[in-house]
């Protein structure tokens, strides 16, 4: 009987190896002759994935570089790191170790814990595979890593993209695991009689992962036993689809989307006629190819988008990064640069001291002023981060953002008001109402006549204050006072 479960033991051990062979071989995820880089924490997943590539170095005439970051937090990281190094040494395969004070990066760059080692751990694996000049990085993700990652961005908020999760080849980096469960992990090390450290802080769930980790899989689990095994199946499924996805969204942006500048030029026209999720795709590439980035692109950045693509022609939006969208026509130029030097104020406004109030009518685009409450000087512009202004008798603060949001004015109208600026404090949103501490008081001294008249427009007509195209709207007031 005891030699029937050695027999047992010694068949899963070769069960467990040759399913990562295969998967390696069927992703194409090693070539031989290659030199991989190999993170190795000293736990199961990445001493398993340490002894897999070991049995693979001879017929696949591998080099192969261990890495081994101490993240300077726990005081068992010593233990481990010599736990580590000394494998490693029985192995005869050559470790590099980086101390790196984890807890100092998340301060300076203002990032959690789990953020800075990771990043810590991927700038130490790629300076070591340029040093080396290696082909491949080798991490030990497994399937109950991606059933793990696909919650975690669900819940956080996710794309189809993001809902593939990890990929087993993301350019160098290969997860060769991800076709094993932790469980069988554990059980050939248990098996072959090796032992590997325990990171207490896996078990710590103040971190969102753990959580995830110890409570909603293992309840999952309790549902359906095979729980990790359909995420990852659908997950897989999703890969398979947005690969074909990503060929007809780079197809239509090669055919809607032209190179200018710092940015793209549009065809509304074509774009329109595909499918509306490929329209949101390529659109999101747009943002993401001009920004140089994809972090704080949000959903709502691609909508504000879609919708300029939608409407009617001269609207104007500002983006993250310094971006700035225009519609002309059928199409959209997206550009990096900041939106006050894009745009062209197509008015004036004529200022002029005044001291006899009898003859002059205020309207929408004339206001009398306290001349003395000018800090600055009095500029013409659309409006700028930081812009704010008072109202009420108490002339309390609001920044104009704020103030375009409660009155519901629509996002791509925001950018075309004129405004009449005293630095950061705006004087008069032309066609609404004037800050209320310029206006006039029994107290005023000295009156500022100011008249808001479009370029190559010298009549009083009607001005309508949502499109400033048009021309002023006489008000005649009879108490003197500024109107809001």
């Amino acid at each position: 009987m005891g030699q029937v479960l050695k027999e047992s033991a010694k068949n899963d051990k070769v069960n467990y190896m040759n399913k990562v062979k295969e998967f390696i071989k069927e992703k194409n995820l090693i070539q031989n002759g290659d030199h991989i880089i190999i993170g190795v924490s000293g736990g199961a997943d990445s001493v398993y994935l340490l002894l897999i590539l070991n049995e693979l170095r001879e017929s696949m005439n591998l080099t192969i570089t261990a890495v081994h970051i101490n993240h300077m937090i726990r005081r068992e990281a010593v233990d481990d790191q010599k736990f580590v190094q000394d494998l490693c040494g029985q192995l005869s395969i050559p470790c590099k170790i980086f101390e790196i004070d984890v807890k100092q990066i998340a301060k300076r760059e203002k990032m959690s814990l789990e953020e800075a080692g990771r990043k810590a751990r991927y700038d130490a694996f790629a300076k070591t595979m340029k040093k080396y000049n290696a082909d491949k990085i080798a991490i030990a993700h497994h399937q109950n890593d991606q059933a793990e990652t696909f919650l975690y961005r669900v819940v956080r908020g996710t794309g189809i993209y993001g809902a593939g999760a990890m990929r087993e080849k993301d350019g160098n980096l290969i997860r060769p695991l991800l076709c094993v469960k932790k469980e069988e992990i554990v059980k050939y090390l248990k098996e072959a009689g090796q032992a590997w450290v325990e990171d207490a802080s896996n078990q710590d769930d103040a971190f969102a992962r753990n959580q995830i980790r110890n409570q909603v899989i293992p309840r999952l689990e309790m549902i359906n036993e095979q729980a990790v095994d359909h995420i990852g199946w659908l997950c897989e499924d999703i890969k398979e689809v947005t690969t074909y996805l990503t060929d007809q969204i780079e197809e239509l942006f090669l055919r809607c989307a032209k190179p200018i500048g710092q940015g793209f030029e549009i065809n509304c026209d074509q774009l329109l006629l595909e499918n509306h999720w490929i329209q949101k795709q390529v659109l999101k590439k747009v943002l993401e190819e001009t920004a140089g980035k994809k972090k704080d692109l949000e959903r709502r950045h691609i909508e504000d988008l879609l919708t300029l693509v939608e409407n009617g022609t001269g609207k104007r939006i500002s983006l993250p990064y310094n971006m700035v969208a225009e519609k002309n026509y059928q199409y959209i130029k997206v550009q990096k640069g900041n939106i006050s030097d894009k745009q062209e104020m197509t008015g004036k406004i004529l200022c002029e001291e005044v001291t006899d109030l009898t003859n002059i009518v205020e309207n929408d685009c004339i206001k009398i002023i306290d001349y003395d409450r000018i800090e600055t000087d009095v500029q013409l512009r659309c409006r700028k981060p930081g812009d704010f202004f008072t109202f009420g008798k108490d002339q309390k603060r609001k920044s104009l953002s704020r103030y375009f949001i409660d009155e519901k004015i629509p996002r791509q109208l925001r950018e075309e008001i004129p405004l009449v600026a005293d630095g950061s404090h705006i004087v008069w949103i032309v066609g609404r109402r004037i800050s209320e501490y310029y206006k006039i008081k029994e107290s005023t001294k000295r009156y500022l006549k100011l008249e808001f008249k479009r370029e190559g427009d010298d009549s009083n007509g009607e001005y309508q204050s949502n499109d400033f195209r048009g021309r002023c709207k006489q008000t005649n007031r009879g108490d003197g006072s500024a109107d809001q």
